[in-house]
């Protein structure tokens, strides 16, 4: 569906021979090495979805901003007003809540469950803020020229990768004793 420079796929090493000298770690080690490495694959799938919400919506003001209904910007609108500081104010929210926990985890603080949270939910505000924002966009909203079509189809993917959101939920509820 979208991001479609990503060369996702499937790769086998069967019967692949890796000299000593090109190994990283220890033979054996590399699922061990994947999962020290997971909190920082979240923290870059939180990022970008915190990114894609702003960038989205940014995209979205600007055109409501332009586009005109009855001679006047559409931004007078109260619903249209409403819509975008509800968008505004969850996308900042969030990417406080990011920053925090990116800097707690520079900090070698313990944020499996921050991450976990910071990752799921800053790709369903992507996908929300996406959705809703096609909305204000109205029948242009339906085209492949309106550049939030393509930002609604590559935040669909990142709720599924470096471990689904529900995946990120049952983490959560592991680690607060649930």
């Amino acid at each position: 569906m979208g991001l479609w420079s990503q060369d996702t796929s499937e790769l086998f090493f069967n019967k692949c021979r890796i000299p000593k000298n090109n190994r990283i770690g220890v033979k054996g080690s590399g699922f061990i090495m994947l999962m020290e490495k997971l909190q920082q694959e979240r923290l870059v799938c939180a990022v970008m979805g915190i990114v894609a919400a702003e960038k989205i919506l940014e995209l979205t003001v600007e055109f409501c901003m332009n586009a005109e209904e009855a001679g006047k910007p559409i931004t007078k609108s109260q619903a249209i007003q409403f819509a975008i500081v509800e968008m505004e104010a969850e996308v900042r929210i969030g990417r406080t809540f990011l920053d925090k926990v990116i800097a707690d985890h520079m900090g070698k603080k313990q944020v499996i469950i921050e991450t976990s949270m910071a990752k799921y939910w800053a790709t369903d505000l992507a996908r929300k803020t996406a959705e809703r924002c096609l909305d204000l966009y109205d029948q242009f909203g339906t085209l492949e020229q309106c550049p939030v079509v393509k930002g609604f189809r590559d935040v669909r993917v990142m709720s599924i990768f470096a471990g689904t959101n529900e995946i990120m939920k049952g983490i959560i509820a592991k680690f607060l004793g649930l």
